[in-house]
């Protein structure tokens, strides 16, 4: 199985969890959940369609959306 870079990348140092988690709870396709530091964690970037929406939501914009890698690896 070849490396897989996350169509969605969560700069950790730019986090710092924000009251609702909105990432979490905009996510139209569950592919974010908080984690145990309460900071969102992807539990299933297979689902993720790339809308941007956690990422535009941001109030840290902590999120992006990597629209360069391939959804067919």
């Amino acid at each position: 199985m070849g490396k897989h870079n996350s169509v969605i990348l969560i700069d950790y140092s730019k986090c710092s969890p924000c009251s609702g988690l909105i990432c979490i709870g905009v996510c139209p396709f569950g592919v974010l959940e908080a984690g145990t530091d309460d900071k969102p964690q992807i539990v299933d970037v297979v689902s993720c369609t790339r809308c941007g929406v956690c990422a535009n939501l941001c109030p840290l914009k902590a999120i992006t959306i990597n629209q360069n890698e391939s959804k067919d690896k």
